[in-house]
């Protein structure tokens, strides 16, 4: 999700001061060609919040800057919870050690005291996980698709046909936002196949690039590389926090969260401080 406002506009003006902002699609054409780009950014947002299309879209549209949106198939409408919020929402509630319960009921293994719960579910990740939370949600009186439909957290299907095409890009952030290393290979090509027909038959342009959900090294694998290029895509990017220098194989390109902070936290990163480097920094999509 983006920012406060006002951050958020200062952090876009930093950029298109000292950067050039270009479409994703116009990176990916450049590495093919060869051509060397120089500073030159792409902004990206991950999930399919509303407030993306919402608060950042006019910001960015005024300013005529370009956007690539990886939503999350499964949940455009508010037909349901993404499973990591699900958790959050659970926590919030109070019911963090019911949800841990129900995980080892399961066969999920002991977590040690200080481990945060959200941290403990990426390390241990199963296909089963969505559901196993979906029936914690149900034990305590609630349903992750009630909960969507009242807190209306994520994109409706006409943000997605409504967008300006010559600003918006829309790209595949799989369907459930499943983490891959952690599913076979058919599990993984359907979460792709199935994201990619989804955002086709409502945006009408199949997506270029894919976007591995969280996008740290331990959260994919070479079956998510090969399978991203098997599926239609030109690029993959992940989460990792460098700087793409030089012609770099459309496959591996990173990304860096933005820091949701003080604009100075903001600037560090863009400009690659290795405090920042080594140790990431809040906000960002994932």
């Amino acid at each position: 999700a983006a920012p406060d406002p006002a951050a958020f506009e200062r952090h876009v003006d930093y950029l298109a001061e000292h950067y050039t902002p270009i479409r994703l699609s116009e990176l990916i054409a450049a590495l093919a060609r060869g051509d060397r780009l120089h500073q030159a950014v792409v902004m990206t947002f991950d999930d399919g919040f509303a407030d993306t299309m919402r608060r950042a879209y006019p910001v960015l549209y005024r300013r005529r800057i370009p956007m690539t949106v990886f939503p999350v198939t499964s949940v455009i409408g508010n037909a349901d919870l993404l499973w990591q919020h699900k958790l959050a929402w659970l926590e919030a509630e109070g019911h963090e050690r019911k949800a841990l319960a129900a995980m080892q009921a399961e066969g999920f293994p002991s977590r040690t005291d200080d481990e945060p719960l959200a941290d403990y579910a990426r390390r241990n990740y199963r296909v089963d996980l969505p559901e196993i939370l979906e029936g914690v949600l149900r034990s305590t009186g609630h349903r992750g698709a009630r909960l969507a439909a009242a807190l209306r957290p994520y994109v409706e299907a006409e943000d997605l046909a409504e967008a300006d095409p010559e600003f918006v890009e829309f790209g595949n952030h799989t369907h459930t936002h499943a983490i891959l290393s952690a599913l076979t290979p058919e599990q993984q090509r359907k979460e792709m196949t199935t994201a990619r027909e989804t955002l086709t038959a409502l945006t009408g342009v199949p997506p270029i690039a894919l976007a591995y959900p969280f996008g740290l090294k331990s959260h994919y694998n070479a079956d998510s590389r090969r399978l991203a290029r098997e599926t239609g895509h030109r690029a993959a990017l992940d989460m990792r926090r460098r700087i793409n220098a030089g012609l770099v194989d459309p496959f591996e390109l990173s990304r860096k969260p933005a820091a949701c902070g003080a604009h100075l936290d903001f600037e560090k990163m863009m400009e690659d401080w290795p405090e920042n480097a080594a140790a990431g920094v809040s906000g960002g999509g994932g």
